[in-house]
């Protein structure tokens, strides 16, 4: 709970109204956490302390449409370590398991989705091999 607490309070500060959290609770997080556990395209991952979890990742992976030469895609839909773990290799744990479940299942490509100024995010995956793939644009109505 509290690393989902994190995680949401980290992405409010690149943008306060579209990365607001409208409602957070126990309930709500473990229903998240369990849409990825029981299926065989989702998964979790947790890294423990001890007793402690200090860092997850959760990934999925998406059949596309038959006009796409590439058929099953990874997503990488959250990624967080404690703040007193990161720079640890915690990081490079997690997203060395979700590789490991993408490329076991078919998967060739992945993507991973993170805030534009979240800048030790995107130096992360860099360091980790990753590349930008595209940039969303937000617009206001």
């Amino acid at each position: 709970m509290e690393l989902s607490e994190d995680f949401f309070a980290e992405y409010e500060g690149f943008h306060e109204g579209f990365f607001r959290v409208a409602k957070l609770d126990r309930e709500a997080i473990e229903s998240y956490f369990r849409g990825f556990m029981g299926t065989p395209d989702h998964v979790v991952y947790v890294a423990i302390d001890g007793e402690a979890p200090i860092g997850y990742i959760t990934a999925r992976i998406q059949d596309q449409d038959t006009h796409w030469a590439v058929r099953r895609v990874g997503h990488i839909s959250g990624l967080m370590v404690s703040r007193d773990r990161r720079r640890q290799g915690v990081g490079r744990e997690l997203l060395h398991a979700a590789r490991r479940f993408f490329g076991e299942n078919g998967v060739q490509y992945f993507t991973v989705y993170t805030a534009v100024g979240n800048r030790s995010a995107s130096e992360f995956y860099r360091a980790c091999g990753l590349t930008p793939l595209h940039t969303n644009w937000l617009g206001e109505v």
